[in-house]
């Protein structure tokens, strides 16, 4: 890691990951590899002082990486936009993520560096200017999106960010490979964090599933999160047509350290 009192344009943000459409409008596209949330924009500034603290940064208060989905287009500056965003809506650990997003402006500050104090807006930059934004807003498509990871980023310009430091978080799903159509690692504090990763694994393969999801709910087992998933196969077939055939009965569920594991298996 280097480390000069160079200033270098700086800031700490959440890694997001989603099956982004394989075309947009026009625009500057940010590229889906360097996609993320902010969470503190420290500026140009003298990376020292951060670098060599970070064995004192304060943990997230969550292991497995928060969930959530885009809930609608946004163009900032409202008076002359200049950046093509989605806003988020957390389906878990929305609170947090606020508490946590506090806690690191605060030790940031306790280091010297001066932070603007904002409404927190969580959102994700996908294009920027110059674009046509009647475009983008029929463009717009609720998409599933997770994080892998909190990094500290470095802008390097044109578009492009350098990772200078990252904490990888445990993954709410992952596809794996199995004898059945589909398989899933689900991964949760609960059954309504399995619920919900489920959704969002489904939705990573068919993403008008995902407005069908009633995240109110709240389980006990593991038979009544399936039922649940099977409802929402139904009614998106129902409604539009559906890939997905079912969520299977079957696959490996355990307990350990505070999670839930379920292997999930989808027939298409």
């Amino acid at each position: 890691m280097q480390e000069t009192n160079e200033k270098r344009r700086l800031f700490w943000a959440m890694e997001v990951e989603a099956p982004w459409p394989a075309t947009y409008p026009e625009g500057r596209l940010i590229n889906e590899t360097m996609r993320h949330i902010t969470l503190a924009f420290l500026g140009d500034v003298s990376a020292e002082p951060l670098l060599s603290h970070l064995d004192e940064l304060p943990p997230p208060p969550f292991t497995v990486g928060p969930a959530g989905r885009l809930e609608k287009m946004i163009l900032l500056p409202e008076d002359s936009p200049q950046v093509v965003a989605a806003k988020i809506h957390w389906l878990t650990q929305e609170d947090e993520i606020e508490a946590y997003q506090s806690k690191l402006i605060a030790w940031l500050e306790s280091l010297g560096y001066r932070l603007q104090h904002k409404p927190y807006l969580p959102h994700v930059t996908i294009a920027r200017a110059p674009f046509i934004a009647e475009q983008w807003e029929e463009a717009f498509e609720s998409l599933p999106i997770i994080v892998p990871s909190i990094r500290l980023y470095e802008s390097m310009g044109n578009l492009q960010y350098k990772t200078l430091w990252e904490r990888p978080l445990i993954a709410p799903f992952e596809e794996f490979e199995h004898t059945a159509d589909i398989a899933f690692h689900i991964r949760g504090s609960n059954y309504r964090d399995l619920l919900i990763h489920a959704a969002m694994a489904l939705a990573s393969k068919f993403p008008p599933i995902l407005p069908l999801l009633r995240e109110a709910q709240v389980f006990s087992t593991l038979e009544q999160v399936i039922y649940a998933l099977n409802e929402m196969v139904t009614a998106c077939d129902t409604a539009i047509g559906c890939p997905i055939k079912a969520v299977s009965h079957h696959g490996k569920v355990r307990e350990k350290k505070g999670l839930i594991f379920w292997e999930m298996i989808v027939d298409v």
